[in-house]
């Protein structure tokens, strides 16, 4: 983060110029040590030889993705906020963004107003001391939430693995740091590691560390995270991210505590609590061969699930009016939301969970031109998603004939199914409680692609 005395150090990565140089006009008279990039690759080099404080990226470029450049950035260990503007995207794909280690997405066009808002959310310091969680993710009034907060209490307490499960943005991150936090280790290092963000020929020495000349490019000793934690949490988030090989090497740090920096012969011990979290079906992943069946037993010793927003539709306008408060006061006025607005907010699907909703009021009260916000002011997208018949599963008034009621809730059972799990039609029809050939039955009569709802 930059220091008080000199300016943030931008970075702006497109291969279309024109858009280059609005992002730097935009942010010029604020953060005037912007540079702009019209190469991914030539970005990267960039980051490996100049200190930069954030790095905003677009997703669609002809020499590499907006979502390899992530993978790259963050497998190469900057740590720097990195934020992705977009005009191709979709909710899935903002998903895919965060969970591979962006800070924040925004959808073109982007109002210099919004954006710059955002930077300085970015920009704000740490707190100083041990970890002190945001409560955002533990507001509630659902009886499912208030399980979880016993939950956390409980454990806190003790020693004891916790895999936490729950799909992206419902605040898995929160709920770890809430457990350290509460522990008798909140005085020692908190340290998280995201398996996805990082490719897997990397992510044995982020781990573990490694020796000088251990491979091509280790011109000197790391050390890993399970050093770096020391007695403290490790937590690692999307663990079922990670290879198959590597996972018989965190099973052993797991039995024993003890591992090898890569290229190394002593022997270490890690005394460290391990946290994990992941938004995939573990049990899924077994049967199709992907997860070990033993580490999974060894993470699993006490899970807590959370449940998605849709799930617990009662604390939106509850979440919507704590965010609304927090980002209104940049306006310097008191914000609203209308009845109206509410009630479309409680009916939407919300497919990326409390973060999504975070960000849509941080949006509406950068850019809302009165303090009471309107259904008008919501996307036209939104509205219409919350709007389908059969969309909402609780709501077919609208539909009069049987069949066509019928045909509307599977429809939109089954897509919504599809979201929550990315296309992974076995685990949609195990918690849909069909049997598969059943499932994929009503998945062809529907002529739905799974594929679509898998992240790009």
């Amino acid at each position: 983060m930059p220091s008080a005395r000199a300016p943030a150090r931008i970075l702006v990565v497109d291969d279309v110029p024109e858009f280059c140089q609005s992002i730097r006009a935009m942010l010029k008279p604020v953060y005037p040590a912007t540079t702009v990039c019209g190469s991914p690759l030539r970005a990267i080099r960039l980051l490996r030889q100049e200190p930069f404080d954030l790095l905003i990226t677009t997703l669609v470029m002809r020499e590499l993705g907006g979502l390899d450049l992530i993978r790259r950035v963050r497998g190469e260990g900057h740590s720097l906020p990195i934020v992705m503007i977009t005009g191709y995207g979709s909710e899935q794909t903002a998903i895919e963004a965060t969970r591979l280690g962006a800070s924040d997405y925004l959808e073109k066009p982007v109002a210099p107003e919004e954006l710059l808002a955002r930077l300085r959310k970015l920009f704000k310091p740490a707190a100083s001391g041990g970890i002190e969680p945001r409560p955002d993710a533990l507001i509630s009034e659902d009886l499912a939430m208030q399980s979880v907060f016993d939950m956390i209490d409980a454990v806190a307490r003790s020693d004891s693995r916790v895999l936490i499960l729950g799909e992206t943005g419902t605040g898995k991150q929160l709920v770890a740091q809430a457990i350290h936090a509460r522990s008798p280790r909140s005085d020692e290092p908190w340290v998280e590691v995201n398996c996805a963000a990082i490719p897997e020929n990397l992510l044995e020495s982020e781990l573990f560390g490694h020796e000088r000349g251990a491979f091509t490019g280790a011109a000197e000793r790391r050390i890993g995270r399970f050093e770096e934690a020391g007695r403290g949490t490790l937590f690692l988030d999307e663990v079922g991210e990670m290879g198959f090989a590597l996972q018989s090497k965190l099973l052993r740090v797991l039995q024993n505590g003890r591992f090898n920096r890569v290229g190394g012969q002593a022997t270490l011990q890690s005394h460290a609590r391990v946290i994990a979290a992941t938004n995939r079906d573990l049990q899924a992943e077994i049967e199709a061969g992907r997860f070990r069946a033993d580490l999974y037993y060894r993470l699993h010793v006490i899970s807590i699930s959370l449940p998605p927003l849709r799930k617990r539709p009662g604390d939106v306008p509850l979440l919507a009016r704590h965010f609304l408060e927090r980002y209104g006061r940049s306006a310097a006025r008191p914000m609203v939301f209308s009845p109206e607005a509410l009630h479309w907010l409680q009916r939407y699907a919300w497919p990326g969970n409390v973060r999504e909703l975070e960000h849509l009021v941080e949006r509406l009260a950068v850019l809302s031109p009165s303090e009471s916000i309107g259904a008008g002011e919501l996307p036209e997208r939104m509205r219409r998603d919350a709007g389908t018949p059969g969309s909402n599963l609780s709501d077919l008034e609208s539909v009069e004939n049987f069949h066509d009621a019928r045909r509307a809730f599977e429809r939109a059972f089954l897509e919504r199914s599809l979201r929550r799990h990315h296309g992974n039609m076995a685990a949609a029809a195990r918690e849909a409680g069909l049997d598969r050939s059943q499932y994929f039955r009503l998945v062809r009569k529907h002529r739905l692609e799974p594929v679509k709802f898998r992240p790009r």
